[in-house]
């Protein structure tokens, strides 16, 4: 079926300021544009009515079952007071029953006016039912006895590319994971429940595909998979990474138009909330240069594994020490020639390391928001001269790496005008980025990350997904207009007009 879309003003983003009035779309292509798209028959019209039309946007980095985990359990992003937040977990503490876990995912101690964490004891006497804490950076978790117990860790338990603070309750990095990937409730139906929570919130934000990754922490991987390829079919386009602990097995999946496998992904070091981002000097508040989950010689064997899939490889990297290792095993284990690897959030850099980078086949996928959260907390992590370094945005681009823009929802919010909004008000100036080099970084930035050819613009051939707003992005102001449709393969999967 032909459609003929009209009414508004089309960003097409094959250069900046070019624009359309008109877009006849035939099943899931755009077919043809302007004078032309409006001088052929089509067998459906649809009035924009004045609306601001771009290419359909991708969140460059998320974990989609993650954000509705948050949406689904008790988000304490908001809480800034000690009291406050003991008192809600207890609330919930009381309603659970001995066997239930109660998750509160968001924490963020910059933020409280006590930065201490919640001791042991006091998590111990709110309630009988398991009970953890996500920190906002999903590297750290605080748990109460009862879920300590449930994963068997004492004081002389210890994990390879983690933390245990037992007499804490405190995990960081993968002993996390002895909680978080066995927890029983992990079922089909609430994959199922979170997912469907994620899906209908992205798309009511324009969102029409995301680069995800999500394989590893739910059961099985072919359980979360089989849940995507159900409830993202026709709807939302998902490319999923493949964690390197489950790629052995979720490589051989089917994937399907809607449902793309990606590159193997890696974590390298931790984070700056827990000490954890691996740096090439000490912390300015910790005599500690963080960690890295893997040696070079398991970082290689690794590499050397996806290389012989033919896959590219995707590393979760923040500090400087860490981005230094995994370059030079990308050096020495090179991808394919027409492939690239991906740099996930690329968080400290140095001048060296922007020269390397730039030589590099490489893509990095950045979270602008992350530049504005929890300022203090950086500095005083980093010191002072350190933050000209942090979160290097427009360095990025400037060098001529090509850079895509996420979210890492949950951590941060994944509506992409807060975003945009965060890359053009980066807090160095000189970081900032221009409006259209913004909306690129979920357009053409994030197709050519996953090598899609015919996504990221308005123009003939290339696939009809369309992100629609209330307002013009690139002279608005951006907290006064919202997504009013979402368009993916040509179908309207979201309408704020019926929804």
């Amino acid at each position: 079926m032909t459609t003929l879309w009209f009414g508004g003003t089309f960003y097409t983003m094959q250069a900046p300021g070019h624009t359309t009035d008109a877009v006849l779309t035939d099943g899931h292509k755009i077919v043809a544009l302007g004078e032309d798209a409006k001088a052929q028959h089509a067998t459906q019209h649809i009035d924009l009515a004045g609306a601001y039309v771009y290419p359909g946007f991708v969140d460059s980095h998320l974990h989609t079952i993650g954000y509705g985990e948050k949406l689904l359990h008790l988000d304490v992003s908001a809480f800034t007071k000690r009291s406050a937040l003991l008192e809600a977990l207890a609330a919930h503490m009381q309603q659970a029953q001995p066997d239930e876990w109660v998750i509160a995912i968001g924490y963020n101690e910059a933020q409280f006016d006590d930065s201490a964490y919640p001791t042991l004891a006091e998590l111990d006497a709110l309630g009988d039912a398991h009970l953890i804490i996500k920190r906002q950076c999903h590297h750290l978790i605080i748990a109460n006895s009862k879920a300590l117990a449930f994963a068997g860790i004492t004081e002389a338990t210890t994990v390879a590319g983690g933390v245990v603070e037992a007499d804490k309750g405190v995990l960081k990095d993968a002993a996390l994971y002895l909680i978080v990937n066995h927890m029983p409730y992990i079922t089909p139906a609430y994959i199922e429940r979170a997912l469907t929570l994620a899906l209908d919130s992205l798309l009511a934000m324009g969102v029409t595909g995301g680069h995800s990754e999500d394989l590893s922490y739910y059961g099985p991987p072919s359980q979360p998979f089989e849940v995507f390829t159900r409830l993202a079919q026709g709807r939302f386009k998902a490319h999923l990474l493949q964690h390197h602990a489950t790629f052995a097995v979720s490589n051989t999946f089917q994937a399907t138009r809607y449902v793309a496998l990606g590159a193997m992904k890696i974590f390298v070091d931790g984070a700056f909330g827990g000490h954890t981002a691996a740096l090439s000097e000490p912390y300015a508040d910790k005599a500690s240069t963080g960690m890295l989950v893997h040696t070079t010689a398991e970082l290689m064997a690794l590499v050397r594994e996806a290389r012989a899939a033919g896959r590219e490889v995707a590393v979760h990297v923040i500090g400087d020490r860490a981005i230094a290792t995994i370059l030079d095993v990308f050096e020495a284990l090179p991808p394919q020639k027409g492939q690239h690897d991906r740099i996930i959030h690329c968080s400290l850099i140095n001048e060296a390391l922007l020269a390397r980078l730039a030589r590099m086949p490489i893509i990095v996928d950045m979270q602008p928001q992350f530049a504005h959260e929890s300022r203090a907390l950086l500095t005083e992590r980093l010191g002072e001269s350190r933050m000209p370094y942090v979160h290097p945005l427009g360095s990025l681009l400037r060098a001529g790496i090509c850079v895509a823009g996420g979210s890492d929802a949950p951590i941060e919010h994944p509506d992409p005008l807060r975003m945009i909004e965060a890359a053009i008000t980066h807090p160095n100036p000189s970081e900032r980025l221009t409006r259209y080099e913004a909306v690129q970084l979920v357009t053409t930035n994030a197709a050519h990350a996953i090598h899609e050819r015919e996504r990221g613009k308005i123009a003939p051939g290339f696939d009809a997904d369309f992100s629609v707003f209330t307002g013009d992005i690139f002279s608005a102001d951006l907290t006064c207009i919202h997504a009013c449709k979402t368009v993916v393969d040509g179908r309207i999967v979201y309408d704020k007009t019926t929804a």
